[in-house]
């Protein structure tokens, strides 16, 4: 039975590859006998002098909540809680001044965003000195960090007895429509700010775009919007994972069988071969591919810490939905901004009162926009990223990091980001 699946998902992957056209993905048949990992699916071409290491780090010294973490640090910390309209629960993080200081309503306020399988423990994982939100504390910001639903901070509902099948039915058009309103209108109220400055990473871009369509006082409240790893489209991702959810997108049966029914929860022989398609001996060595996030954003050698890795994989991935993940499939696929598809007329009539997603539009954002852009982004290449900077209305400046291997997930983790990225930002 195994020696059957086995082959059938020989010819899954096999078909896949041929029709990508693209020499990044090949398969060398030979390796299956020969290779150190054995005849399975992960040894395709992954010829490489040792087999991967995952290492178990989910441990409490390295998994430490977003809000232990800055108590670590010396900095005040509160945990907000908020509800949305449609009923999801979501947690806040805050620094509301530095370390010594004292509350008061006349800091300017700064709402940090996590990206896609991330949450608010990206902004501080890597320490004072280092990680955003510290820098911003020390410089004088009150400092906002939100968790979009389905996160490890924000996975719960009101109704105590939904299903799952409709607790995790979200994408990032639920996120863009109920979360970042909820989460920025209660920042808002507890400042008695009326504007607020926004950084956000990869989906907390897309997102911040998207609810500009459907909020029009978010874009009025913002003084600038910061964007890491900015996209709306995203049709030239290189992502090996996102080209496999690209290819099977309407296949729903496979989706569920191999990704999970509603959590995305990846199959081990996926991530493994995910892994073979990108993973260099330096990846193996540090341990990071059996982590999906890195096979979504890719890793710098450059750019990281090693005695950093079992904190960050502590806390990565910190979970989504299958939906969003197929929604980003859908716009490989499709090469539009839009809403996600149901996938018939019925449920989109359902969902979206009409036969087809709304697609978003760029002229309602307003606010200014600095983007900062990575040459080696797996997941926003610089062509969908160029796309995106000549579509908004109100671009004050685009910047690539000087380095040519900077990659998606360094915006958040890199060694020289205050020199190439948050320094200039804070400027």
């Amino acid at each position: 039975m195994e020696f059957t699946t086995l082959i059938v998902k020989s010819v899954i992957l096999v078909n896949f590859l041929s029709s990508q056209g693209s020499s990044r993905y090949h398969v060398n048949v030979a390796v299956m006998e020969t290779h150190p990992m054995g005849n399975e699916i992960a040894a395709w071409d992954l010829e490489l002098q040792e087999p991967m290491k995952e290492r178990n780090v989910r441990d409490h010294e390295h998994s430490k909540p977003t809000d232990e973490m800055i108590i670590d640090a010396g900095y005040p910390s509160e945990t907000h809680t908020v509800v949305t309209d449609d009923g999801y629960i979501l947690t806040l993080h805050r620094i509301p001044h530095d370390v010594g200081g004292t509350y008061n309503r006349t800091r300017p306020v700064v709402f940090l965003q996590h990206g896609l399988l991330s949450s608010s423990a990206d902004w501080v994982v890597t320490g004072p000195g280092k990680a955003l939100a510290f820098l911003l504390s020390d410089q004088g910001y009150d400092v906002w960090m939100g968790n979009y639903r389905g996160n490890t901070y924000s996975n719960q509902h009101v109704n105590k007895d939904i299903d799952k099948k409709t607790y995790w039915a979200f994408t990032w058009d639920e996120m863009a429509e109920h979360d970042l309103p909820t989460m920025l209108s209660h920042m808002m109220e507890v400042t008695g700010q009326d504007t607020f400055y926004y950084i956000g990473h990869s989906m907390g871009t897309l997102t911040y775009y998207t609810a500009c369509n459907y909020h029009h006082w978010i874009q009025n409240a913002t003084r600038l919007m910061v964007g890491y790893g900015a996209h709306t489209a995203v049709p030239h991702i290189t992502s090996p994972v996102f080209k496999l959810l690209a290819y099977f997108a309407n296949n729903l049966r496979w989706i569920s069988d191999n990704f999970g029914v509603d959590k995305f929860l990846p199959s081990n022989w996926l991530i493994q071969w995910w892994a073979s398609e990108v993973c260099t001996v330096e990846m193996i060595s540090q341990g990071v591919c059996g982590n999906v996030l890195f096979l979504v954003g890719g890793y710098n050698k450059n750019e990281m810490n090693n005695t950093m890795l079992p904190y960050l994989l502590g806390h990565v991935p910190a979970g989504t939905s299958v939906r969003n993940m197929l929604h980003y499939g859908q716009s490989v696929n499709t090469g539009a901004w839009a809403g996600y598809d149901c996938g018939s007329d019925q449920l989109n009539l359902r969902r979206w009162n009409s036969t087809r997603p709304p697609t978003y539009k760029y002229d309602v954002i307003t606010a200014p926009v600095a983007l900062f852009w990575g040459e080696n982004d797996w997941l926003v290449v610089p062509e969908d990223e160029a796309a995106l900077a000549g579509k908004l209305p109100n671009l004050v400046l685009n910047q690539r990091v000087d380095e040519d291997a900077y990659t998606h997930l360094d915006f958040l983790w890199g060694m020289h980001n205050m020199e190439k990225v948050y320094g200039p930002t804070m400027e």
